[in-house]
């Protein structure tokens, strides 16, 4: 009897150990984030970062860019006056939600299609991306999906749903590991196993919410439809699998975009358009 309750015992470790992690993970989320919703899809979400904590983090990762490619900083011309131009309105708008925000915008001369948002406001574009987007409004399709980013605060989320996953790879790997070769595979498999759906969903909410952004600044929504199908014909044949990537697949992001586009056109401002 007492062989069969030990093991009865070893067998049950490992759910055990997931029910403990699931429970302690539950708690922390109460008692260490605040809970909140996110703009334009009223999400709720929670995170353990402060305003101020990750406009911080977003300031010291653009002064460390500004520092190492200092030579590349673009202060004048066509592209210039262009990315100026939307990222002032794109930024009006995203203020509303985000008024704590210290907005600015740097156009840097890299031959790469990319634009990026950090936490507390600060944009970087690479004129790379310029000749893609070939006009104002596609150009606010990226940066207002980029600036979704950040005032839907996905950097905190990652880094505090990251910090769940290494205390819930703690308690699972007690129950089901004993090796410190264990415990790693144990953490990249709870790791994993979230870390690319979510991402994508992120992906998804900032195009949703960047594309509602556009419109309020007065950018046609339907322009972002025709920005993505370009970005579909360029990238044909080397997209990789949805599964595998951190992004949505381009047809399914047009899919969704359409989804969303009679909400974007009723906060179209047609007045304030170019």
């Amino acid at each position: 009897m007492t062989g069969r309750r030990v093991l009865g015992f070893l067998v049950a470790r490992p759910l055990i150990a997931v029910a403990i992690a699931a429970v302690v993970v539950g708690v922390l989320v109460l008692v260490s984030t605040h809970k909140q919703t996110t703009p334009v899809t009223k999400r709720t979400q929670h995170v353990a970062l402060s305003d101020a904590q990750q406009a911080q983090l977003g300031d010291q990762q653009y002064a460390k860019t500004l520092e190492q490619d200092r030579a590349e900083i673009v202060s004048s011309g066509s592209g210039y006056a262009e990315v100026q131009r939307v990222a002032r309105r794109i930024e009006a708008v995203a203020g509303r939600d985000k008024p704590a925000f210290r907005w600015k915008v740097t156009l840097l001369r890299k031959n790469e299609a990319n634009a990026y948002c950090l936490p507390g406001g600060k944009i970087v574009v690479y004129t790379g991306i310029l000749p893609v987007t070939g006009n104002d409004a596609a150009l606010a399709t990226v940066l207002g999906h980029e600036v979704a980013h950040a005032t839907a605060e996905h950097s905190a989320e990652r880094i505090e749903r990251q910090h769940l996953t290494k205390i819930a790879a703690a308690i699972v790997a007690g129950g089901v590991a004993f090796t410190p070769r264990q415990y790693l595979a144990v953490a990249a498999l709870l790791g994993g196993a979230d870390s690319l759906p979510f991402s994508r969903s992120q992906e998804s909410e900032a195009d949703h919410i960047g594309l509602v952004y556009m419109a309020r600044a007065g950018y046609q929504p339907r322009e972002a439809v025709a920005f993505w199908q370009r970005m579909q014909r360029a990238s044909r044949g080397k997209e990789p699998p949805e599964f595998a990537s951190d992004h949505p697949s381009d047809a399914h992001r047009i899919e969704r975009i359409r989804k969303w586009l009679p909400e974007a056109q009723a906060a179209y401002t047609p007045a304030r358009a170019n």
